[in-house]
């Protein structure tokens, strides 16, 4: 009986871990009309490496940028890449859905979050 409740409980708790993980890493991206990429369900307040490459093939990196406390990074002229790169998501804007872009309302609570770390971007393939 023991066992089964051992069993039972690491069973909920796996299951509890995967739900969790995926709604977590469940970023998704956009395109807006002036030519900007949304990043949307990112850890709010972490810093984020952004890689691309551009219309000539050459891959190159930009600063550091911050998400915002909604979970959105926006990249500014970004739609004329041929990849970007968030951290671990890799994105081609061209294929990108283009939306309009709500700017974010953050919650105040009254107290300022600093980012902090840096979610390193890995270097895209030149085409």
């Amino acid at each position: 009986m023991i066992r089964q409740i051992f069993s039972i409980s690491a069973i909920l708790i796996a299951v509890a871990l995967t739900v969790t993980h995926s709604a977590i890493a469940a970023a998704e991206a956009y395109k807006t009309s002036k030519g900007e990429v949304v990043v949307t369900g990112l850890t709010p307040t972490t810093r984020y490496q952004i890689r691309f490459v551009n219309a000539q093939g050459k891959p190159g990196s930009r600063q550091d940028k911050s998400v915002n406390s909604c979970g959105e990074i926006v990249i500014e002229r970004a739609a004329n890449y041929t990849t970007l790169v968030v951290g671990s998501e890799t994105i081609d804007p061209a294929a990108l859905e283009t939306k309009t872009h709500v700017k974010c309302k953050p919650v105040r609570n009254g107290k300022v979050v600093q980012p902090s770390g840096v979610v390193r971007a890995r270097t895209p393939e030149a085409r």
